[in-house]
């Protein structure tokens, strides 16, 4: 099923044309996400939502009775969810606005029918 929603670009439902996540509107292998340390409090948010298992909490080096997220990039397909996740906006995918990350995930629940 999953191949086949990435491959249909958009669909009418309820009588809106819904756009689909697919290869040409969402990162796939590259970019990978990135950690702005000065925000990141370590809350592990990210870690568990990661399906990808490339997110860690770690010892802030800075702060050593601080925690902070450790990245493991060949890990990391960059799907986003870590930085739908982050309250601090503190991880993200270079060149995947919040907005572009919203917009997706409405579509998505617009789609399987949890959003009105």
């Amino acid at each position: 099923m999953w191949s086949t929603w990435r491959r249909n670009a958009a669909e009418k439902i309820g009588g809106h044309t819904v756009h689909f996540i697919n290869e040409t509107t969402f990162p796939r292998k590259e970019p990978k996400a990135a950690i702005r340390k000065e925000l990141c409090d370590g809350c592990a948010l990210c870690v568990e939502v990661c399906p990808g298992h490339c997110l860690e909490v770690a010892v802030n080096p800075r702060r050593p009775n601080a925690r902070i997220i450790r990245l493991t990039p060949e890990l990391c397909s960059g799907c986003g969810a870590c930085q739908g996740a982050c309250p601090k906006e503190a991880i993200f995918i270079p060149g995947l606005s919040t907005a572009d990350l919203r917009r997706y995930v409405n579509q998505a629940l617009e789609m399987c029918g949890v959003c009105p």
